[in-house]
């Protein structure tokens, strides 16, 4: 009797592999959440597909003008690693891209600015650490 087992143990192993192989098992491999597109700029133009805007939670804010200069909240800021100053601004539904500016003043929570998108330009005020790292790749 243990000769049989041994052989039935034998066939049992050999058909594992074989286990997933039915009709439905098909793996699908899931659409990319962003696309990334580099303008001739350098700037990557990002384009997030399905859910992944409300996934991160992007809100906005329009930009606004206080007397010569541009305003937004601070929270739409962003330093990089050589101390540039940017936003991400959306020119349309679930596309952003990032635009340097040029920092006058920070005040409370505001920044004025002189160098930037124009007034009623929308820029993403939560999210843009996200937006950052799809546009440079991080965490792959």
């Amino acid at each position: 009797m243990q000769h049989h087992s041994g052989w039935v143990i034998a066939v049992l192993v050999a058909a594992l592999p074989l286990a997933g192989c039915g009709k439905g098992t098909a793996k699908t491999v899931p659409e990319a959440p962003a696309i990334v597109e580099k303008q001739d700029s350098g700037i990557g133009r990002i384009t997030l597909k399905g859910r992944a805007a409300e996934r991160i939670g992007i809100e906005f804010v329009e930009v606004t003008k206080s007397g010569q200069r541009l305003e937004a909240p601070y929270n739409a800021l962003l330093y990089d690693a050589s101390g540039g100053e940017w936003v991400f601004i959306s020119p349309q539904p679930n596309v952003f891209t990032r635009t340097a500016i040029k920092v006058e003043l920070i005040e409370g929570d505001r920044i004025y600015f002189s160098k930037g998108p124009a007034v009623g330009t929308k820029l993403v005020t939560f999210g843009i650490a996200q937006l950052y790292g799809i546009e440079f790749g991080v965490g792959k």
